[in-house]
Formats: structure tokens, C-alpha cells, sequence
């Protein structure tokens, strides 16, 4: 009888325990690619996993992740911070408002043609001196654009393309990722500095 309610406890606990992991790993997935977005972005970012881990716990949605992280870097604060505003609903420009920081600071530089694409309202905004009023997916789609050309090494161009086809940046990062390992990316120049908290 002993025996039995052993056996009955130890299958419990590593039913309890394969659940619990399952819960993990759908906390962290994007698209096909498993956590690998998020250890992407954690790379580029230079951003210690648990920040990356209270994007998701504060609901930030995967395409908003990089903006968190791409901003505080520009303002000199902790991502948490960032994450609070935009928790809370605050719009982008605004946050970008709040730290006095220019949404030019987004600008990609292209070769191609934006027009018809998500891309275009930021670089009529762009070029036309600021009169074109930016909304948050314009801003998402820029730091995106940044962050997928620049980590996989791809043109951004290419990336325009993708998206201009109706891809999502899940799609994209699931495209770019299988063959590269998640090594540091220590090699680009827009990293004013690590997160210490």
C-alpha cells in the first residue's frame, strides 16, 4: 500500500511538473521559434533575461519588446521604467515626449521605395519635417525594422519587403533565426550601455 502511494505522489509530482514547464515555455514562445526571439532580443539589447521576462509578465506584445529596450537605451533608464508607461497605456510619442527624445531617432536609412508599405508614414514623417502625425505601429515598425536587419545581417530593405508582403516579425525572426546561433552581438555601434537594473 505504501508503495502504491509513493508511486501515486512521485506520477502527481511529474504531471505538476511538466505542466509547470509547459507554462514556462509558452510564457516565452514567438511564432515557430520557440524563446529564441526573446534570447535575441536579450542579446541585441544587451538586456539581462528577467528584463525581458517582465516584458511578458507585463503583457508588452513581442513586436513592442525591441521599442521598450531600443528607448530606454536612448533615454538612459531602466527598461522597467518604460515598461510601466507603456503598461499603463501611455502612447509612444508620448513616452518619447516625456524623455525629450526626437522620433527621428528611429530613421533607418533605405534604398528602396516605402511607398504602399508600413513603413511609409515614418519616412513622410521623415522628410516631410515632422508634419505627418506618427501612431504607436509606426514606431514598432521601425525598431523592428532596425533590429531584424541588423541582428541577422540582413538589408533593411529586404526586411521592408517581408513585411510589405503582409509577414509578421515573428514570421521574419523565424525566417532569419534557424541557421544563426544566439551568440552576444557585441559588434554594433546603438548600445549606450548595459542594464544594470
Amino acid at each position: 500500500m505504501k508503495k502504491q502511494v509513493i508511486l501515486l505522489a512521485a506520477l502527481f509530482l511529474a504531471v505538476g511538473l511538466n505542466a509547470a514547464h509547459a507554462q514556462v515555455q509558452v510564457g516565452v514562445s514567438v511564432g515557430g521559434g520557440g524563446d529564441s526571439f526573446h534570447l535575441a532580443l536579450g542579446n541585441y539589447y544587451h538586456a539581462p533575461p528577467d528584463q525581458v521576462v517582465v516584458c511578458q509578465q507585463r503583457h508588452i506584445p513581442d513586436e513592442e519588446q525591441p521599442v521598450v529596450f531600443y528607448v530606454a537605451q536612448r533615454a538612459r533608464v531602466a527598461p522597467r521604467v518604460i515598461i510601466d508607461l507603456r503598461a499603463h497605456g501611455l502612447p509612444w510619442v508620448d513616452i518619447l515626449h516625456r524623455f525629450r527624445l526626437s522620433p527621428r531617432i528611429f530613421y533607418v536609412p533605405i534604398h528602396g521605395n516605402v511607398v504602399g508599405t508600413p513603413y511609409e508614414r515614418y519616412y513622410a514623417y521623415y522628410h516631410g519635417g515632422g508634419r505627418v502625425r506618427l501612431v504607436d505601429a509606426d514606431i514598432v515598425n521601425m525598431v523592428n525594422l532596425r533590429f531584424a536587419s541588423d541582428y541577422y545581417h540582413r538589408t533593411p530593405d529586404e526586411v521592408i519587403r517581408l513585411r510589405a508582403g503582409g509577414r509578421s516579425y515573428a514570421y521574419i525572426h523565424d525566417q532569419y533565426h534557424p541557421h544563426r546561433d544566439d551568440r552576444r552581438f557585441d559588434d554594433h555601434g546603438d548600445h549606450p550601455h548595459h542594464f544594470n537594473d
